[in-house]
């Protein structure tokens, strides 16, 4: 009986014991510490730090942060925001981006930040009809903080997304000027779009052929009016003042074809002064053939195909500076 009381005594202990280290996650304040949690909400079994901040809407939001193998805090680093698109389903979508490009952002040494939409639902994108969320907020929280807690380069700030995400890029820069150069995949600037209040700023711009839910060509989503990938891309070129004629070339990848326009850009081919002079923002488009809306899924099953994609990426972003 003694044993008994013993053993009943152990197990109330070690149920309280572990309550308590559970109810600790809920705190704001311990999920605020460089808290690498163990759960698949959290992204942590990927080994991302997770950050929460309460934004001007009084909102709770996280986001993820990778840092290089060899991480120094006395060296600075270029920062790259990564937007995911809306994909289906309340899931964190935020973690697969590591599988995506996390060897790349430790071989370049970057920090990188994976962003996550509220209640992982949607990125509010200006113009479209979807329920508001002040992202503007939100990423410029992340910013200074990340300022403030690393050493980074304040001229090589960058943001790319998917999807969705692609859609946030083309908005943050009209109400921000932190960024270097965006890269957006799956997506491109709506016909109503306005330069009113967007900066001259390189833009590597990834579509594949093959895409329904933003086709190549043009098509409606969540009201926004695409008119067409290539031609969105030559207004760009018109909005950084390069005039030149498009330069381009094809490649093939895996046995795929990846047709390549730029508009003033070293990658392509070397810039006459005389003409580019008016052209310090790059504009460079990547048509993938075949290739359909969930680009990162479909060119991981080809690692050459990944490796290509990523590496003109982190070359774009490394030409690119405020």
């Amino acid at each position: 009986m003694k044993y008994s009381y013993l053993l009943l005594a152990s197990l109330l202990l070690s149920f309280f014991s572990c309550s308590t280290d559970l109810t600790k996650t809920d705190d704001t304040n311990y999920l605020n510490t460089e808290t690498r949690a163990m759960t698949d909400d959290s992204c942590g079994y990927a080994g991302l730090i997770q950050k929460v901040i309460t934004t001007c809407e009084a909102l709770n939001r996280y986001y993820y942060i990778q840092l290089p193998d060899d991480y120094n805090p006395a060296q600075s680093y270029p920062l790259l925001l990564v937007f995911h698109g809306k994909g289906s389903g309340t899931k964190n979508k935020a973690c697969a981006w590591k599988e995506r490009i996390g060897d790349w952002i430790n071989e370049n040494k970057y920090i990188a930040v994976y962003g996550r939409s509220y209640k992982d639902l949607h990125w509010y994108v200006e113009g479209a009809c979807l329920p508001v969320v002040d992202e503007v907020c939100y990423i410029e929280k992340i910013i200074s903080d990340m300022k403030t807690d690393y050493n980074i380069y304040e001229n090589r700030i960058y943001a790319m997304g998917t999807s969705n995400g692609g859609g946030l890029c083309y908005s943050l820069i009209s109400q921000m000027d932190d960024f270097a150069a965006i890269a957006t995949f799956a997506a491109y600037k709506w016909g109503d779009y306005s330069f009113t209040e967007v900066p001259k700023i390189s833009l590597m711009q990834v579509h594949g052929t093959e895409d329904g839910t933003i086709p190549y060509g043009g098509g409606t989503l969540f009201c926004l009016n695409f008119e067409n990938a290539y031609t969105s891309c030559a207004e760009w070129a018109e909005h950084n003042n390069c005039t030149v004629p498009v330069s381009g070339e094809s490649t093939v990848v895996a046995g795929n074809e990846i047709n390549i326009a730029t508009w003033c850009s070293k990658k392509i081919s070397p810039l006459d002064p005389a003409i580019c002079k008016k052209c310090k923002k790059e504009v460079i488009h990547y048509k993938l053939n075949g290739i359909g809306h969930t680009i990162y899924e479909q060119i991981s099953e080809y690692p050459e195909y990944k490796e290509y994609i990523n590496d003109q990426l982190f070359s774009f972003f490394k030409r690119n500076r405020l």
